[in-house]
């Protein structure tokens, strides 16, 4: 696939609220990336995956990518959609039973810290690559072992009447260490892709939202088939 023309930018974004400000001690989301996982596969990282993650996020606004010699299209230059936390899903509380966390109760907190985006037209299609840090926090209830983070993607185009065009959910793993106080995490999605807008003000009122979502923390449950139909009598 040849990828016309890339575009690069940031975001930052706000947390939700802080149940307990101990637990934050130290954190900081902008930080460079010290995941040791690779959450699109589980799989340890290796330090050039590291090292693309970090640049991801230290490129300018904009920038571009040599057009391979190979491209067919000819190369047009677009400006990637705003990328931005939807209000009240910067931050995910995770218990140790049933109800809201406190302070006592909590096990993690997450949180969304920074973004990037890189988007290229392709065919008459925008595609997206869009990378997300954040930040695990182990409470006074938090174990060892491995949760997931439910980060759900959504683009959408803002106006009178709201309308998503694409959304997906990408449950990231989470390895906690017995000593880890906190832990940082990182998810790449390097095919959001929509159409491209007949009209330009149609793709300037794109916003790509990110945030929690633990509706999709756990796979949907497959849907129960119909009993069969009831032969005719004879």
């Amino acid at each position: 696939m040849n990828l016309t023309r890339y575009c690069s930018g940031r975001s930052g974004c706000a947390t939700g609220i802080v149940v307990a400000a101990v637990l934050l001690s130290g954190c900081s989301t902008g930080g460079p990336v010290g995941s040791s996982n690779d959450p699109g596969s589980g799989a340890a990282a290796s330090p050039s995956w590291t090292d693309r993650f970090s640049g991801f996020f230290s490129r300018s606004e904009r920038q571009t990518a040599t057009v391979p010699a190979t491209a067919v299209e000819p190369a047009h230059e677009i400006d990637c959609p705003t990328m931005d936390v939807r209000l009240g899903t910067g931050t995910m509380m995770i218990g140790a039973g049933a109800g809201e966390a406190s302070a006592t109760t909590l096990r993690y907190q997450l949180t969304i810290g920074r973004m990037a985006r890189e988007c290229a037209l392709v065919a008459g299609n925008v595609k997206m690559k869009v990378g997300v840090e954040g930040r695990v926090v182990v409470g006074p209830a938090g174990t060892p072992g491995q949760i997931e983070a439910p980060l759900r993607y959504a683009v959408v185009r803002e106006g009178p009447e709201p309308k998503t065009i694409v959304t997906k959910v990408r449950r990231v793993p989470v390895v906690i260490g017995p000593s880890d106080a906190n832990v940082q995490f990182t998810d790449i999605d390097d095919d959001l892709t929509f159409p491209m807008p007949a009209k330009q003000s149609e793709f300037d009122a794109i916003v790509v939202y990110v945030g929690f979502d633990p509706a999709g923390a756990k796979p949907p449950e497959p849907k129960k088939k119909p009993p069969p139909a009831p032969r005719p009598k004879r």
